[in-house]
């Protein structure tokens, strides 16, 4: 609701604009990622990459998004969590996240380490 909120005066025009600004930095980050050896995953705003992680872990993840998400921080986030395997075993992991912002300041895209 709340990005709904941020995006209802943006003509259509604007919206594709959105889009082309998403996909511009996926090519970047896909060249840096490559020279990394460090996993790095890149999301969209909606978050699907939380289907992943326990139930707790998904919404400390929503609640520390929405906290930095909405104040404009341009922080990166340390944090836990733990994913599940197909299995169902789990797994403990740290992470950090990076929102990145449009030139609306709207979330873009999360970069997670």
């Amino acid at each position: 609701p709340s990005f709904i909120a941020l995006i209802m005066n943006l003509t259509e025009e604007d919206l594709i604009f959105m889009e082309k600004c998403f996909q511009r930095p996926i090519l970047e980050f896909e060249k840096l990622i490559s020279f990394s050896g460090t996993p790095t995953v890149v999301w969209r705003r909606t978050g699907e990459i939380a289907l992943v992680m326990d139930n707790q872990s998904a919404v400390e993840y929503w609640e520390k998004f929405a906290c930095h998400a909405f104040n404009n921080s341009r922080q990166s986030v340390m944090t836990t969590c733990i994913l599940i395997r197909p299995s169902g075993i789990p797994v403990p992991c740290a992470f950090c996240f990076t929102i990145k912002r449009d030139i609306f300041d709207i979330p873009l895209a999360i970069v997670g380490n």
